[in-house]
């Protein structure tokens, strides 16, 4: 664990994503990727938080949010290109899905942080990429 105040839940989901093979562990993160790239990250866990009234007040965190618009575009084009992730199929990844998807807004948030933190760590980011930077922007957002 690297974060201070994190949560057991956030805690053992990381954990778990450890225990992932490479192939699973890059699934799985690509699909959190996915979801905040897709502004799936809020406070009210709204899936088309765009479609909602104006008048309802809703905490949208994405990459923009901690200024790297195209972060996660540079990082899936360097998965494909290194480790065909277009390739690789839903396996043990899958069972995490649930566990992330039931965390508060705050709490997915840490976990995102910790996820640079993890692919950083495996060396899975691009050279021009620091994961520690995308965690500390992340936090202080």
């Amino acid at each position: 664990m690297y974060l201070k105040n994190t949560s057991n839940e956030v805690k053992e989901l990381v954990i778990k994503i450890n225990e992932l093979d490479r192939d699973d562990k890059l699934k799985f993160i690509s699909y959190v990727f996915n979801l905040w790239d897709r502004d799936q990250i809020n406070s009210l866990s709204e899936v088309n938080p765009s479609l909602l009234d104006d008048s309802i007040d809703i905490e949208i965190f994405n990459p923009s949010s901690i200024d790297y618009r195209y972060l996660l575009i540079e990082i899936k084009e360097y998965w494909n290109y290194k480790y065909s992730l277009y390739r690789l199929y839903p396996k043990k990844y899958k069972e995490l899905i649930p566990v992330f998807e039931k965390l508060p807004f705050k709490e997915k948030k840490d976990l995102l942080a910790e996820l640079f933190l993890v692919i950083e760590h495996d060396e899975f980011l691009p050279d021009i990429i620091d994961g520690y930077e995308i965690a500390r922007r992340i936090l202080k957002y």
